[in-house]
């Protein structure tokens, strides 16, 4: 599976085939490379016809959905349960995926399918505000911190989650389309590899903390989460503005 959301990777393809980099069709295939099936996502070719130029993501979680369209709180819900959608800032309609896998032991294969919402437009300018800048700036802030509360603890990985972490970073199973803002690039790798840190350290428990040291070590692995989240889909949505020529590609905000 690549490292990023699939909503990730639909924005900055899709977006591409609108400005006439490639096909549409090639575009959705691109997208989503490591799967055996997807459907729903083929509405995003509605949204062309329909005069959009740019698909943008949110990438939210339970109590954290303020980047998701609003108007239909079935899709914050949706989307939150996800941790992605990605939306027609113009037409107000959204896509949350549901990736499962499928098939029997042994020859098991990966499925997404797309449901769309309908949700308010967001004006563009909105969008036009975010700073990749600044998105860099926090996540790096929230490394210095959650570094410097999980060294406190002592030991803070296990031998075996360090070795997934490793296989992980190596993979560069980005997926990204050629050609994206060299900035907006950086902070989406940066912003993948240590989101994909704190979701194994969320995965391993570290049987060596005791209870208010753990709790401490969750909350510091959360807020780093978190913070990636944040720097992830603000790159991306930049990077999408980029490429619609909202945004000049070499002077990014």
């Amino acid at each position: 599976m690549s490292e990023l959301p699939l909503s990730c990777r639909l924005s900055l393809w899709v977006t591409s085939a609108y400005a006439g980099r490639l096909p549409l069709d090639r575009a959705l295939v691109a997208a989503a490379a490591e799967l055996d099936h997807v459907s729903g996502a083929e509405r995003v070719q509605d949204w062309s016809a329909l005069g959009e130029r740019v698909v943008a993501v949110a990438l939210p979680r339970a109590g954290a959905t303020a980047s998701v369209p609003r108007g239909n709180p079935e899709l914050a819900g949706a989307a939150a349960g996800a941790g992605e959608c990605c939306y027609s800032p113009a037409l107000g309609v959204a896509l949350v995926p549901t990736v499962e896998p499928f098939g029997p032991a042994g020859d098991v294969g990966w499925a997404a399918r797309f449901t769309a919402y309908d949700c308010d437009p967001v004006p563009t300018h909105r969008l036009e505000m975010l700073s990749v800048r600044e998105a860099e700036r926090a996540l790096r802030a929230e490394i210095a911190s959650a570094t410097e509360d999980l060294a406190s603890l002592g030991a803070v990985w296990g031998a075996a989650a360090r070795d997934v972490a490793d296989e992980a970073l190596g993979s560069q199973r980005w997926g990204l389309p050629p050609d994206l803002p060299v900035r907006a690039v950086s902070v989406i790798t940066l912003a993948a590899t240590v989101g994909r840190i704190a979701d194994l350290g969320l995965e391993a428990a570290d049987p060596s903390l005791v209870a208010g040291e753990a709790g401490r070590r969750l909350q510091a692995l959360r807020r780093l989460q978190r913070a990636a989240d944040e720097a992830l889909e603000t790159a991306t949505n930049v990077a999408a503005l980029a490429i619609a020529g909202y945004l000049p590609a070499d002077r990014l905000p």
